[in-house]
């Protein structure tokens, strides 16, 4: 119950970025420079970025939880003679 709450915040919150196309500011604009480039950062940008780095640590962690933490329970299995 507690991954399907966190994904859908993560929706809704992913659509207001979209509904929200340029008429809102939350952050300041920055430009960055990569490789020579200028990239400009706005709001939409940053939100769909942190969206997007949640995604991928829960599933990181979906994957290292069941890899390592989940216990296989073995039946005993009684022979009949």
């Amino acid at each position: 119950m507690k991954a399907r709450l966190i994904l859908i915040l993560i929706f809704f919150s992913t659509l207001t970025v979209v509904l929200t196309n340029g008429k809102s500011t939350l952050f300041a604009s920055q430009s960055l420079i990569i490789l020579n480039k200028t990239i400009t950062l706005n709001s939409e940008m940053i939100i769909s970025l942190v969206v997007l780095s949640t995604l991928i640590s829960v599933l990181i962690l979906g994957i290292i939880d069941k890899v390592f933490f989940s216990r296989k329970e073995k039946k005993d299995i009684e022979k009949s003679e």
